[in-house]
């Protein structure tokens, strides 16, 4: 990559400012954040020197050791940050010394300084002195080329106060003593309240002479300290880019040329309503016109589906970070709901013509609770003896004719259908015949505290015939079917509340636990307390899969039965280990 070169950006002519075309196209091609940090202070102490190193090029910035001021006004280099994940560009602004005898001091260039600053770097040249501090008072006093309202704050900057061809020892807090030190003198005092107002965060840093030991380790730590530290540019809560950068420094210089002072309400006009809020209304005008509906025929709920709320809405959200522009928002806002009322007055009017048709009749029907008697769910399952409520209905239909235009619909009365209808108020027992149903054998793991022992004696894992059935999940002794006699335990899952996943630990096993953080209700049905846990091992992976999927399918039957049947569960359901007898004899194997 070619080395970065300085480009000239605020120059003087005949007396004059104005803004160089060079920089002006750097800036306004920038894109992504701008993190703007301006080098200001002592002329000749080798701030554009300390600007090349942030770049990272000894060269970017022209600097010499000649007594005549080498920078003019203001030089920029645009430098990617490497490490920003967003596309962040520093923005290093070189400024002209501010106490050379050889240069004229230009107040527009300490307003370039106050105002886009995120980061003021003031370089004194060999010692912090009154001197230095009287020449950042120079640059302070360009606050008053600013006219601000209520409305209008200025950016918040820190101060990097350095000390550059250091030769005296400086601790950490050198700027801090400066700054709190108390003179009668008033103009001495004032000046250092004036520093603290405008910078609340400062930090101080000093680089020795050129070929010190430690001239490459102050300079680095310089240079990481701006580029952690660095901010991008902000104005009234709006990310500034590089377009609306440039006609910022235009306003700027057009403005002092004409009346010697920044109007920085019509600053924040330009940036945040014209840079920001206007776009951001065509925008959104443009998306609301992509959402109205394409009316092909009359729309009774016509004003449930306007845009205009939501798009208002997300007007408010796009623009809710911005900060003293309650009145450009309010404008923009305005601007935005008459270009959308426009919109959906067009469509009103579209859909008042289609309203004037004559809709087709629609047939509506209803059911009609006859009767209701209590019934068991019967059959040869475990839930047989379960009583539930059998609902007979009538059905019945009317004809109902509506205009396109609405208003009240013309509805015919009700008739019989001649047709009756039987339903399962526990609608849940409605889809028990269809739940599958399966048998075979599994390897079941030892409760947890036994476990330990058993797998030193290597028995830790029991072969069970397990069935699940009707909601119910049991296992027997591993015997000949004619011996089988009473579960050896079950997991009613009308009754017990359960969860079941696959077991981390071996892929062809499965995990049975209780949902509920109390653990089982009514463990009387297996062995081991409330809280335990039921591991069994199918020994394949797709047998596991099988029996998880069908565990699975019954829990939610469970659960939607006990809801459906409320109290009346205990009465009907009980926990109860069954017997092999009671079981289907068509489960799946």
């Amino acid at each position: 990559m070619a080395a970065l070169k300085a480009k000239p950006l605020l120059k003087f002519a005949d007396g004059s400012a104005l803004l160089a075309p060079e920089g002006a196209a750097l800036v306004r091609e920038l894109t992504g954040r701008i993190c703007p940090v301006i080098f200001v202070g002592d002329g000749r102490a080798g701030k554009s020197y300390l600007a090349s190193c942030l770049v990272g090029t000894e060269d970017a910035f022209a600097s010499s050791d000649s007594a005549e001021s080498v920078t003019e006004g203001i030089d920029a280099v645009a430098v990617p940050v490497a490490a920003a994940a967003d596309g962040e560009t520093l923005l290093i602004l070189d400024c002209e010394g501010g106490n050379n005898a050889m240069a004229a001091i230009r107040s527009l260039v300490n307003v370039f300084g106050l105002l886009l600053g995120s980061q003021v770097v003031f370089v004194a040249n060999g010692m912090a002195t009154e001197q230095a501090l009287q020449t950042l008072g120079i640059s302070l006093a360009a606050r008053s080329l600013l006219r601000l309202d209520e409305s209008c704050k200025l950016p918040q900057q820190e101060l990097v106060f350095v000390v550059n061809k250091n030769t005296l020892r400086y601790e950490g807090s050198a700027l801090e003593k400066i700054l709190q030190q108390q003179f009668d003198d008033p103009g001495r005092q004032e000046l250092r309240d004036t520093v603290r107002e405008c910078f609340p965060d400062r930090s101080f840093f000093t680089v020795p002479l050129m070929g010190m030991p430690t001239f490459d380790e102050s300079v680095s730590a310089l240079r990481s300290h701006l580029v952690t530290h660095r901010k991008p540019l902000e104005m009234g809560g709006v990310h500034v880019t590089g377009r609306h950068l440039a006609g910022v420094m235009e306003l700027v210089v057009a403005e002092v040329r004409k009346s010697q002072q920044v109007n920085v309400p019509s600053m924040n006009r330009y940036v945040i309503y014209e840079g920001f809020l206007v776009p951001l209304t065509q925008d959104l005008t443009e998306f609301a016109q992509s959402q109205l509906p394409e009316l092909s025929d009359y729309d009774p709920r016509l004003e449930e589906r306007s845009p205009i709320e939501a798009t208002l809405k997300r007007f408010d959200e796009a623009c809710s970070h911005l900060t003293c522009a309650a009145a450009l928002k309010g404008e923009a806002r305005q601007l935005l709901s008459s270009k959308l009322w426009d919109l959906w007055s067009w469509l009103e009017a579209r859909n008042e013509v289609l309203g004037n048709e004559i809709r087709d009749s629609v047939q509506e029907t209803r059911e009609i609770e006859i009767s209701n008697a209590k019934a068991l769910v019967g059959g040869a399952g475990l839930l047989r003896e379960v009583v539930v409520t059998k609902q007979l209905f009538r059905e019945e239909g009317r004809t109902v004719l509506h205009r396109k235009k609405g208003g009240n619909p013309e509805c015919l009365p009700w008739k019989s259908l001649g047709t009756t209808v039987t339903r399962t108020k526990e609608f849940a027992f409605d889809s028990l015949p269809a739940l599958p149903k399966l048998r075979g054998s599994l390897l079941k793991t030892s409760p947890n505290r036994l476990r330990a022992m058993l797998r030193l004696l290597g028995v830790d894992q029991q072969p069970r015939v397990c069935v699940v059935q009707d909601g119910h999940f049991m296992w027997f002794d591993d015997e000949g079917v004619s011996s089988k006699g009473q579960a050896k335990g079950c997991i009613n899952f009308l009754v017990h509340r359960a969860q079941i996943q696959k077991d981390v630990a071996a892929e062809t096993a499965f995990v049975i636990t209780p949902e509920e953080p109390r653990g089982w209700r009514e463990p009387s049905s297996f062995t081991g307390d409330a809280r335990r846990s039921f591991c069994f091992d199918a020994c394949d992976v797709k047998t596991c899969t099988q029996w998880v999927e069908t565990i699975a399918e019954h829990i939610r039957f469970g659960n939607l039965a006990a809801e459906q049947m409320g109290a009346a569960l205990g009465w009907h359901v009980k926990v109860k280990k069954p017997m092999w007898s009671q079981l289907d004899s068509d489960v799946q194997v």
